[in-house]
């Protein structure tokens, strides 16, 4: 639960681009999508969200340690994530901020490696950061378009 929040704060503040998206339901307004992709591509996409789901869970990691390092608690941090955000009628106290901020600054900077790492590997890919992005959007908004990605991702786990 800990690390779901923490993903979706994070991922929502210090976004690494249309990645980010992928990891967090699409918000209210739900637009039409095109599921009118080849089973190339979906192949193609399967296979380059294994490799981005791992990049991304690794950057996860490094941030929660930056966290860690800065001196202060997951939850603390949320928090003051939220106190930017105009979220919360909390406060956070200076030395809270200075620690905030310097773990913010490093995550930011985590964060652009890992958009990077992952424009490489959607690159490794062949598959263009647009077109992953639609593929990633019609499987978050259309239940028969995930299912048939499911059983791609099944087929690809067995062999």
């Amino acid at each position: 639960m800990k690390k779901r929040i923490f993903a979706t704060t994070i991922l929502s503040m210090f976004a690494v681009g249309v990645f980010a998206q992928q990891q967090m339901p699409m918000p209210q307004q739900q637009q039409e999508v095109s599921t009118d992709f080849s089973d190339e591509e979906i192949e193609t996409f399967v296979e380059s969200n294994l490799d981005v789901s791992k990049v991304q869970q690794e950057s996860q990691k490094k941030a929660m340690g930056i966290i860690e390092k800065n001196d202060m608690e997951l939850e603390r941090f949320n928090e003051i994530v939220a106190i930017q955000q105009g979220q919360s009628d909390e406060e956070a106290s200076p030395e809270e901020l200075k620690k905030f901020n310097a773990a913010a600054q490093e995550i930011m900077a985590n964060n652009q490696k890992t958009k990077a790492k992952m424009q490489e590997i959607l690159g490794q890919h062949d598959i263009d950061e647009h077109k992953y992005q639609q593929i990633m959007m019609a499987y978050q908004q259309d239940e028969d378009f995930r299912e048939k990605v499911n059983s791609v991702v099944q087929e690809k786990s067995k062999g």
